[in-house]
């Protein structure tokens, strides 16, 4: 009996070897979505002109989307986050909104300094940082009450190219 739990005991201690001195990988590979039934949503639903990424290479992966109507942000209002894993491992989000944009600028940019705007396919982007999160984010509002934003830890190069991309979609 004694031989018996010894044993159990040593396979025990083995285990834990194992799982101690065999390192899991910290992060599962991320997974690509589609994103249409989302954007279906939104073209029929937006009460503004919506924009969607148009051309970007095939290494920009969408990692996550989420359409929000109505609900906590008030009647009437429709807001759609698209998330991108880009090449090298960084994240850049799309979100556009007719919520309040102060609000939801600050809740994007997780209320970043602001720094210079930006000329960027005939709009005026303005920018901002949250150094302490390593968040970089570029947005506008047009005068219809619709905000874009472009966020992420992504570098200024790769947000730029996002927000490049953006083009008008209607169904």
């Amino acid at each position: 009996m004694l031989h018996a739990g010894l044993a159990a005991l040593g396979c025990l201690l083995a285990v834990a070897i194992l799982v101690v001195a065999v390192p899991a990988p910290h992060a599962a590979q991320p997974v690509t979505i589609s994103y249409r039934s989302d954007l279906a949503k939104l073209i029929r639903l937006a009460p503004y002109p919506a924009v969607a990424p148009a051309g970007l290479p095939g290494s920009w992966q969408p990692v996550s989307s989420g359409l929000a109507v109505g609900g906590a942000n008030g009647a009437g209002t429709v807001t759609w986050l698209l998330g991108y894993m880009t090449p090298d491992g960084a994240l850049a989000l799309l979100g556009e909104s007719n919520v309040g944009a102060h609000g939801f600028i600050d809740r994007m940019s997780s209320a970043g300094t602001p720094l210079p705007p930006v000329r960027l396919a005939g709009l005026t982007w303005h920018r901002s940082v949250n150094a302490e999160r390593m968040l970089r984010s570029m947005y506008y509002t047009t005068a219809a009450g619709r905000t874009v934003v472009v966020t992420g830890n992504a570098s200024w190069a790769q947000l730029r190219q996002l927000a490049a991309s953006l083009r008008p979609v209607s169904g």
